[in-house]
């Protein structure tokens, strides 16, 4: 009797296939946690669009200037310095209809990115009458804008309404994705 193996060629065959596999599994892998990560994004940017908006609405500030603003309109000069400001800071706000804690417990950090310099930011409207009026939050998604695709004009046409129309700062460097009112 003889024993029957296999050959080399059948077990290089093999390993090649289960690294085909393997490589296959990693990208979709990795495509997937990308693709959550930037829904995690998108959907921090709303939480904190409502806490802006039910800061807006509120109808009971002891100081009636502060009823139909957004959050910070009254603590830095917008118009001087319209910088885009790190979301953090909102933590840190008080006295304008209350802490912005009323509005929204807990703010939201960058998934990957954490606190800092590149994390989630927000910026005011500064045109004549309607200083904190408007606002836009930003974020850098993990998903690249190709340039003239759909996406990328959108994001050019929001930022161009943004800067033009309401007086807000261009757009930080990076940053792909906004929501605002």
């Amino acid at each position: 009797m003889m024993k029957r193996g296999f050959t080399l060629i059948e077990a290089l065959a093999v390993v090649s296939i289960i690294g085909i596999l393997a490589t296959t599994a990693t990208y979709a892998y990795l495509n997937a946690t990308s693709r959550s990560r930037d829904a995690r994004r998108k959907s921090d940017l709303t939480a904190i669009s409502l806490g802006f908006q039910a800061r807006y609405d509120t109808q009971t500030c002891s100081d009636r200037g502060d009823v139909g603003h957004y959050p910070a309109w009254n603590k830095y000069d917008w118009v001087s310095e319209p910088r885009w400001k790190n979301t953090e800071i909102l933590r840190t706000l008080s006295g304008d209809c209350g802490a912005f804690s009323e509005y929204l417990l807990t703010i939201p950090i960058d998934p990957t990115r954490g606190s800092g310099d590149e994390n989630y930011k927000f910026n005011l409207s500064t045109g004549i009458n309607i200083l904190g009026k408007h606002y836009r939050l930003t974020a850098i998604l993990e998903k690249v804008l190709v340039p003239e695709s759909p996406e990328a004009l959108a994001l050019d046409r929001a930022e161009t309404i943004w800067h033009d129309s309401f007086g807000g700062a261009s757009l930080p460097s990076g940053y792909n994705y906004i929501v605002g009112n």
